[in-house]
């Protein structure tokens, strides 16, 4: 990751943002762009929040909204062909961007972690499941390799702390052998607990979970965050899932952050109109038999358009949403990026 032209960081920099009472972490003007064999193509674009430390913010859209890819920035694991910037990412008192590769990497697992989408494709295949979760426990936090196949050693006593007790006497067995839901559990255990980090990344957890694990995937990271104290951004696609675990929403669209809201008020008052149409789409927010909303035209190209990303699909577009961004403002306790935003009632 490459920082934008400007000054250098400083102590007092550092000590600011690490400062009681501020944010864990500081995120301002992030961007995220892809080397193709068609061009550039920005992914993330001018992205900024603020996480407090305990807050759980929810990062919400459609697919290729750029969700992931914030996440994938903020742990400097973006692939070769990536290009990110940012006025600066600030994790506690520490510049992430002004970090070198080796005290990033200690900050990965430890102090910041990370539960990845896809638990089965996350894994390996071949190895052991006990093994590999063993891998990312503190060292000398377990047995090694030993405290048999799952008895007495620190990897049992997290799983037994996310319910996986009935599974210690099968960890010598692969991915393959476990549900979904329970190689989600594993890693939540290994991520959350076994090094208690300051800041937790969720990358759509919950996706490939059927309804009953889903919800007992959601109540485990909200105990996990008032018995650690973690911090948390969680990705998803799912609104009904963002309303279980947030206190605070962020709504995506083409790589930009349109609206940023407390949840109780972005469900009560949703400013952007891109937010009141994924909110009206719901299944829920429909009577029985009534057809279901759906947000017109598509996503495609969304990102090279010179002004408002979501007007050629918007009820409320005016002539100037065409051809000028709308700049970010604080209406209430929300942040909305929209050129009619005061007209919502």
């Amino acid at each position: 990751m490459r920082r934008s032209p400007g000054r250098s960081p400083t102590a007092a920099d550092a000590a600011s943002a690490g400062s009681e009472g501020g944010p864990l972490l500081s995120v301002a003007g992030l961007s995220v762009s892809f080397r193709t064999r068609t061009g550039e193509t920005r992914a993330v674009r001018d992205v900024s929040f603020d996480l407090a430390p305990g807050e759980i913010l929810g990062l919400v859209g459609e697919s290729g909204s750029g969700k992931s890819t914030v996440l994938t920035s903020l742990m400097r694991m973006l692939p070769g062909n990536a290009t990110a910037s940012a006025g600066h990412v600030r994790f506690g008192g520490t510049d992430l961007l002004a970090l070198r590769e080796d005290r990033m990497r200690r900050l990965r697992g430890d102090r910041i972690g990370l539960i990845p989408q896809r638990p089965m494709t996350s894994l390996s295949p071949t190895t052991p499941i006990g093994r590999q979760l063993r891998w990312h426990l503190p060292a000398g936090g377990d047995a090694g390799g030993g405290g048999g196949p799952g008895g007495g050693d620190r990897l049992g006593e997290l799983l037994r702390e996310v319910g996986l007790g009935a599974v210690l006497d099968r960890l010598d067995g692969y991915p393959f052998e476990f549900s979904g839901g329970q190689l989600q559990r594993m890693l939540i255990a290994v991520a959350a607990l076994g090094r208690r980090p300051e800041l937790l990344l969720a990358d759509e957890p919950t996706t490939t979970l059927d309804a009953t694990v889903q919800a007992q995937v959601i109540r485990l990271l909200l105990e996990l965050r008032d018995r650690v104290g973690l911090a948390m951004i969680f990705v998803t696609h799912d609104l009904g899932v963002i309303s279980q675990i947030s206190d605070r929403v962020g709504v995506m669209y083409a790589g930009r952050l349109v609206e940023t809201a407390p949840v109780r008020e972005l469900f009560a008052a949703p400013r952007h109109p891109y937010t009141r149409a994924l909110i009206g789409a719901m299944p829920g927010r429909h009577p029985r038999g009534e057809p279901l909303r759906t947000i017109p035209g598509t996503v495609g190209g969304a990102n090279l358009l010179p002004g408002c990303p979501f007007a050629p699909r918007c009820d409320m577009a005016a002539d100037a949403c065409g051809v000028e961004h709308p700049g970010a403002r604080v209406i209430g306790a929300s942040t909305v990026s929209c050129h009619r935003a005061d007209e919502v009632v």
